[in-house]
């Protein structure tokens, strides 16, 4: 669930019921300048104001009485400083995303940033420590370096489902694309049309 409301402190919502129907929760993130603002607040202020907003949107009075609330404040990390994963401009992690996992020297570098699959998500954590402790096993000629990069098994109890998509959601454009389009088209639909009009006015040479 997204709200796209300036003033509502939750941006993105999700479902964090486990795969087996128990522990059922909905985990929201507060981002970003929303984050900074909060952080003034007290615990309760914040639970105040997020049941709020999720009684709004769910249309149920429920969620302003939740049995269970917990927060993270991810700012007060030490190591990371901030929210929980990095975002970057597009073509910055296709260029330049391995770097942030060469090691340098004998420091090796983990984290869900770094995975190749799932970055920012748990997921993507795990198969970044397991990498980085492969790397290290190669290092101490434990492992060859073609072993360092072992696909992950797919999972038992959520396996992966395959993305159907129409042939309109495999072919439109972006739009960008679309937009570039356009002004193609109408470039060359002024050209033609000119060019008509100079051709009938005898602007051109008539073979």
């Amino acid at each position: 669930m997204v709200i796209e409301d300036e003033e509502t402190p939750i941006g993105l919502t999700l479902d964090d019921t486990k795969p087996d129907g128990s522990k059922p929760c909905i985990m929201g993130f507060i981002l970003a300048r929303k984050c900074r603002k909060l952080c003034i607040l007290t615990k309760e202020e914040r639970k105040k104001m997020i049941c709020d907003i999720y009684s709004k949107v769910l249309s149920t009075e429920e969620a302003l009485h939740p049995c269970h609330y917990e927060e993270k404040n991810w700012c007060e990390e030490e190591y990371s400083g901030g929210c929980y994963t990095a975002y970057y401009p597009p073509g910055i992690l296709t260029q330049f995303g391995r770097v942030l996992r060469e090691p340098e020297g004998r420091l090796y570098f983990a984290g869900t940033e770094t995975a190749t699959e799932w970055s920012g998500y748990m997921e993507g954590a795990v198969q970044a420590g397991e990498r980085a402790a492969r790397e290290i096993m190669c290092a101490m000629g434990k492992i060859t370096s073609n072993q360092i990069w072992k696909p992950e098994p797919e999972s038992e109890d959520v396996p992966a489902l395959p993305f159907v998509t129409t042939f309109w959601e495999r072919n439109l454009p972006s739009v960008g694309g679309f937009l570039k389009l356009m002004r193609v088209s109408t470039v060359l639909s002024v050209v033609a049309v000119t060019s008509l009009i100079a051709y009938k006015k005898g602007l051109f040479p008539r073979t």
